[in-house]
C-alpha cells in the first residue's frame, strides 16, 4: 500500500494511518485539525508493533478544540513501518472530525 499524507478522519473507531508494511520512511510531523465548530474532541494516537503485539500512545485522550491544531514534532520517535512492524492508529471521541497531515 502507498503512503497516504491526508486523511479526514469521520469515525470514533480506531484508524490505521500508516498500516505496517507500507514503508512510509522518517516521519517528521503530524498534524491533527479539529474541524468541528463548536465541540472538542479527544484523539489517541498510538503505535502497535505487530513483533511485540504492544500498543505505545504517541498522545491518549489528548482534547482538541473546536477549530484549532495540535502539531506534534515526531522526528524524534522511531516508527518503523516495515513488514511486521509498526501501525500508526487514531482513535477519536466522537465523528465530528479531525483532519490528519502527516509530514515526511
Amino acid at each position: 500500500m502507498a503512503f497516504t499524507a491526508r486523511y479526514n478522519i469521520t469515525s470514533s473507531n480506531p484508524t490505521d494511518l500508516i498500516a505496517a508494511g507500507e514503508n512510509a520512511g522518517n516521519l517528521r510531523s503530524i498534524l491533527l485539525t479539529n474541524v468541528h465548530s463548536s465541540n472538542s474532541i479527544s484523539v489517541d494516537l498510538s503505535l502497535y508493533n505487530a513483533s511485540d503485539y504492544k500498543t505505545t500512545y504517541i498522545i491518549k485522550n489528548t482534547a482538541i478544540p473546536a477549530g484549532t491544531s495540535l502539531d506534534l514534532d515526531v522526528s524524534s520517535i522511531s516508527i518503523n513501518t516495515a513488514k511486521n512492524q509498526d501501525t500508526l492508529t487514531i482513535k477519536c471521541s466522537s465523528a465530528d472530525g479531525i483532519d490528519v497531515i502527516i509530514s515526511k
